[in-house]
């Protein structure tokens, strides 16, 4: 363990000498917005492609490239990708790095003690969320009025898809494969109920989400399944549960949703609460 992180050390410095940086710390505010853009995390990667002028974007994490989690791969073309190692991104020398605020939480102490400012992005669980991550970045990287403009777009078509208050609302699962379902407190499940759904998931113990069973999902009978997919997604047995035969001779509707429109902020956020409005009985 220690000689790993005497090797990242030495890794590190060497990429700060090969940059021509000292380390130093990050300044807590900027008189001018960051030049040169990173993200090591998901969501900041789609922030930047539909916030920054391309030209400041240093580095993308390499999932922003995969069509099966990112609802924007389409557009990297030939930006660079990083692995999210601090060395990489130390000899990038960015102004501003995007990063996540769990699994990325050591390099985020790394880099900041190199003196490089990241700007840590919690996950969103609500729309509500998502909006403030959209115009909090926006405004970081100097591109207030266009993250605005994005965020009123995301409102409206949201808006657009929600019933009218005395509407019914329809029992509903969001699952991924393995039976999991999306709860009240996660993003997707609050997405699900702008929609117009119940969402059965709901309960004490279920608030971010919860595996259920076969049995759970009969005995609730939900009016709709919504099925998460990927693009490019194999045979699995996790995947083989959401097809099997007592779900498929159960009355309730099947509707199939990518997985990639619900993860972060973004346009994806509307077309997926346009899909499940149209999925409504």
């Amino acid at each position: 363990m220690k000689r790993g992180i005497v090797i990242t050390a030495i890794s590190i410095a060497v990429a700060l000498l090969a940059a021509g940086a000292q380390p130093a710390h990050a300044e807590s505010s900027r008189a001018e917005p960051p030049r040169r853009l990173a993200s090591i995390n998901l969501c900041g990667d789609q922030l930047l492609l539909l916030l920054a002028e391309r030209r400041q974007i240093a580095s993308l994490s390499y999932l922003a490239a995969d069509p099966a989690v990112s609802a924007l791969a389409d557009r990297v073309g030939d930006i660079p990708l990083n692995s999210g190692r601090a060395e990489e991104i130390v000899a990038l020398q960015p102004d501003l790095v995007l990063s996540g605020t769990y699994q990325q939480r050591m390099t985020n102490g790394m880099l900041r003690r190199l003196g490089v400012a990241v700007l840590e992005l919690p996950p969103a669980d609500s729309l509500d969320g998502a909006l403030a991550q959209i115009r909090s970045v926006a405004t970081a990287i100097g591109a207030a009025e266009k993250g605005e403009a994005l965020a009123q777009s995301l409102e409206r078509r949201i808006a657009a898809a929600r019933p009218s208050p005395k509407a019914d609302r329809p029992g509903a699962f969001l699952l991924q494969p393995n039976l999991y379902a999306s709860g009240p407190d996660s993003l997707a499940g609050h997405l699900l109920e702008q929609a117009g759904f119940r969402n059965l998931a709901a309960g004490p113990t279920a608030r971010q989400g919860t595996f259920l069973t076969l049995e759970d999902i009969l005995l609730a009978r939900p009016d709709v399944l919504v099925l998460e997919e990927a693009i490019g997604e194999g045979v699995s047995l996790a995947r083989h549960r959401l097809d099997h035969a007592a779900l498929q001779a159960s009355t309730q509707r099947r509707v199939s949703l990518e997985g990639r429109l619900l993860t972060c902020p973004g346009p994806g956020l509307a077309v997926a609460a346009e899909i499940l409005a149209e999925a409504r009985p």
